[in-house]
């Protein structure tokens, strides 16, 4: 004697009805998903935009701080002396670049990229070690700010130089 055993399954309409149930719960999961990972990479290139911005910054800082600069009776307002750092600080094709001419063979480093203005001033505070201030702006060139994305980022640092001990 033989049993037959009924084989239970789905059949081809009941899957593919599964099928169109689960596209529909996932298209919106797709979606959510793909914003995550936008919004994750420009808060990446956010992040790096600011450390490319606090590492200049500093940079420069150190530089223009170290304790072998001569004291001035009275700062002029306006752009820093020659005394200031012995590097060279250029804006070229939006990059910073730093220049060491003492060095030989003379070498040239890029501080940040992006950058859109870069300024190095004394302002007029009267005797004593002079002020300078160091002014930098960076530009993100991946950034769509008619999105309502913010794109730059604006640091300013004031230092006081001073002369060695």
């Amino acid at each position: 004697m033989t049993i037959l055993r009924i084989a239970r399954g789905f059949t081809l309409l009941e899957l593919l009805i599964g099928l169109a149930i689960a596209a529909i719960v996932m298209l919106p999961l797709s979606d959510m998903l793909r914003t995550g990972a936008d919004s994750a990479r420009f808060v990446r290139a956010n992040l790096d935009q600011n450390a490319d911005a606090r590492f200049a910054m500093g940079r420069i800082a150190a530089q223009t701080t170290l304790p072998d600069r001569p004291k001035q009776g009275a700062a002029n307002a306006g752009n820093p002396p020659a005394w200031v750092a012995p590097l060279q600080y250029a804006l070229t094709n939006g990059a910073l670049v730093e220049t060491d001419p003492d060095a030989k063979p003379v070498r040239k480093s890029v501080l940040a990229t992006g950058v859109r203005s870069f300024e190095l001033r004394i302002p007029d505070v009267g005797t004593g070690y002079p002020l300078l201030r160091i002014d930098l702006v960076l530009d993100r060139p991946d950034c769509d700010a008619a999105d309502g994305q913010d794109c730059t980022v604006a640091l300013s640092r004031t230092v006081r130089l001073r002369a060695a001990p």
